[in-house]
């Protein structure tokens, strides 16, 4: 992965992670909960920050590449 590209991506899972009010940690490149870490329960609400944080930057990338292919579009015609 291009760095520039890289730095994109890690800004839009950290913009994400703060809607959803989560951590992003740069790190260890990891989407953190606020439960208390090194536990069960912080490692499974770990796992569902992660699991929300990926799903909402999946939708918001999907948005940007139909509003890619829209605006191509409209500019052809």
């Amino acid at each position: 992965m291009d760095f520039n590209a890289k730095i994109a991506f890690n800004n839009l899972k950290m913009e994400i992670a703060n809607e959803l009010g989560y951590n992003y940690n740069n790190i260890t490149d990891k989407v953190e909960s606020n439960a208390p870490q090194d536990t069960i329960m912080g490692h499974a609400k770990n796992i569902l920050a992660g699991e929300q944080v990926g799903g909402q930057m999946s939708k918001k990338l999907v948005e940007l590449g139909e509003k890619a292919l829209l605006d191509k579009y409209n500019s052809q015609n």
